[in-house]
């Protein structure tokens, strides 16, 4: 007879019982094959939409990078490792999940998906608060760059799409738990490579190195030029914090900084 877990974890979805019930349909799909929280109760049909979720022991993986408590190089091969497993779940198209993880907004991946969403938000509130200067030299760069994502190949993967040191869970040493699924879609593997890499005061150079080493030791070498088509594709994130309708002044600072350095970067990588 199996006992019941000790402790268990409450998830409540303010954003609603669509975000519910996708979280819910990816750690079902996930189970025995990455290291997730198992469900334990579907509460995604009620009034306010929730799950009873296994409680996964142990910190988060930017705790103990900053306390340099165990082998960066260790933990960078584990999450490369398991950001493989998750992104060989194909999909037919790129786009946003509905019921059972269908496809039910679908976009393309590329140059024409990429310009439908930062160009409205460049003409918005993400170009005001980068000022025209800067607003105008971005449209530039986006013009001369985006062609570049029209030569990935057309494979449309399992995106977490928030995959970072604060949602993988450590404990003893090894790779326990990747948590926050509610941002998942099916697209480039290349978003959650960029997001892993942003730049991080705890994360050091041979946690990433070790990181790429074991994701493409798994599912094959990266295109060419991947890290700036990474950092061209992250550039939708610091749009997106931008164009928010709040007042977040840190937020803001951090994002124009990124994509000054993204354009930086990217400069002096394509020449």
């Amino acid at each position: 007879m199996k006992t019941a877990p000790s402790i268990a974890l409450l998830r409540l979805y303010a954003r609603g019982a669509n975000t519910c019930r996708l979280e819910r349909d990816i750690l079902k799909r996930l189970e025995g094959q990455v290291s997730v929280a198992k469900v334990l109760f579907d509460g995604s049909e009620n009034t306010h939409p929730f799950l009873i979720l296994e409680w996964i022991k142990g910190e988060t993986l930017d705790r103990v990078l900053h306390n340099k408590t165990r082998s960066p190089a260790e933990l960078g091969s584990q999450a490369g490792d398991t950001l493989a497993k998750i992104h060989q779940i194909i999909f037919p198209q790129a786009g946003f999940f509905g019921e059972n993880l269908e496809i039910e907004n679908a976009f393309p991946l590329g140059k024409e998906s990429f310009l439908s969403f930062v160009t409205p938000a460049l003409d918005a509130r993400a170009g005001e608060r980068l000022g025209t200067k800067r607003t105008e030299y971005l449209r530039r760069f986006v013009e001369w760059t985006t062609p570049l994502l029209d030569q990935l190949p057309e494979r449309a993967c399992l995106v977490h799409s928030d995959f970072n040191p604060p949602n993988l869970m450590v404990f003893h040493g090894r790779l326990a738990g990747v948590l926050d699924w509610e941002f998942a879609h099916a697209g480039s593997p290349l978003t959650d490579i960029a997001n892993m890499l942003r730049p991080r005061p705890y994360q050091p150079p041979e946690f990433d190195e070790a990181f790429i080493a074991a994701y493409e030791a798994a599912v094959g070498v990266l295109p060419a030029h991947w890290q700036s088509l990474s950092r061209i594709l992250d550039l939708m994130a610091q749009i997106e914090m931008l164009d928010a309708p709040g007042d977040r002044p840190g937020i803001f600072k951090w994002a124009i900084e990124r994509i000054d350095e993204t354009m930086r970067f990217v400069e002096q990588d394509l020449g």
